[in-house]
């Protein structure tokens, strides 16, 4: 399962606020479809996740008339920024391959999500496979680098 609409939902208004998605009730069938691989010719997850990021960056550009502004929940206005968004992406994607049972092909598409930055994949490398100790430590390096350990 990709990812259930509550859950992506969940995701979505955390980041970028009720206001946006109250403007956009659509967004989260759209990323659904999206975590889905419909209609892309690639289904890897890092194709996915390129799809997910450029789609999120063009709707938040449009809904916000290309200002990037949003108003959060507590009425705090940010600008969504791209690594804002590709983390965003990144979460999102992360809803596809979390229950899934581990597989050796599974795990070839997370190690090439996570040379292409995705800090998820690599959570899950960490908990659900068993990375050699150098892959263990280069991996636990950059998540503590980029203050991605949770």
């Amino acid at each position: 399962m990709a990812g259930r609409l509550d859950q992506i939902e969940h995701f979505l208004q955390d980041s970028l606020g009720h206001a946006f998605l109250a403007a956009r009730p659509d967004l989260p069938y759209a990323v659904s479809r999206i975590l889905l691989g419909i209609g892309l010719p690639d289904s890897s997850l890092t194709a996915i996740w390129h799809r997910l990021d450029s789609f999120l960056f063009n709707v938040i550009y449009n809904t916000t008339n290309k200002q990037m502004l949003l108003i959060m929940d507590d009425r705090r206005k940010i600008r969504a920024t791209e690594d804002m968004i590709t983390d965003l992406a990144d979460r999102l994607l992360a809803l596809r391959y979390a229950s899934a049972v581990p597989t050796p092909e599974l795990e070839a598409q997370l190690y090439d999500l996570s040379r292409n930055g995705s800090f998820s994949a690599m959570r899950t490398l960490l908990e659900k496979y068993h990375p050699s100790d150098a892959e263990r430590e280069m991996i636990l390096r950059v998540l503590r680098e980029n203050h991605q350990l949770h």
